[in-house]
């Protein structure tokens, strides 16, 4: 029996505040990946993005596919022109286009993995967060800075921030367990 009869509906409220602060979340990821930290590969965007995944993948545990994806899509139409205010077109534009394809693929994945494997939690929250954050890098780093530096810093900056973003997975699977899995009642199964 699958664990998606436990899901509740979303109100109102949680979709305005998720989709306006998932918005929040793009904004400021398309603002700090602008700024290298110490002289580095790494921008500071690599810092604040992985916590629109975990955003994501709790509403994917608390609620049904549509409404995620409803959010999801919300969020990003409330992000995109503030994007393109604080941050260069280019960037603005590689954003909302590795994000629209690796939000929708993370969630996509998230209720594969839950439906497959219902009581393994931490394999849903971590691979549905790396595939797709790879393919967003991927998509990002070739639009946003394939013309403007040398391929081969493009490569090394595709590289540090995904590295960053599997650690950054990975330290957030307590947080998914607090906010998703802790207070959620037991599977139980039907004869």
């Amino acid at each position: 029996m699958s664990n998606l009869k436990q899901e509740k509906s979303m109100s109102s409220a949680v979709f305005a505040g998720s989709s306006l602060l998932f918005a929040c979340i793009v904004v400021l990821a398309n603002y700090t990946v602008q700024y290298p930290i110490l002289n580095t590969p790494l921008t500071y965007g690599a810092l604040t993005y992985p916590i629109s995944f975990l955003l994501m993948d709790i509403l994917s545990e608390k609620y049904n596919k549509a409404e995620v994806l409803k959010t999801l899509w919300a969020g990003l139409l409330l992000a995109f022109i503030p994007s393109l205010l604080a941050s260069e077109p280019r960037i603005a534009i590689a954003s909302v286009c590795a994000f629209f394809v690796s939000q929708n693929l993370d969630v996509h994945i998230f209720f594969y993995l839950k439906n497959r494997f219902p009581k393994l939690w931490w394999l849903r929250n971590n691979a549905s967060t790396m595939a797709s954050q790879f393919i967003d890098t991927m998509i990002f780093f070739h639009i946003a800075f394939l013309f403007m530096y040398p391929w081969e810093q493009v490569i090394a900056m595709l590289l540090a921030d995904f590295s960053i973003k599997v650690f950054l997975a990975l330290c957030d699977t307590p947080l998914f367990y607090v906010f998703a899995i802790k207070n959620k009642p037991k599977i139980t199964k039907m004869r």
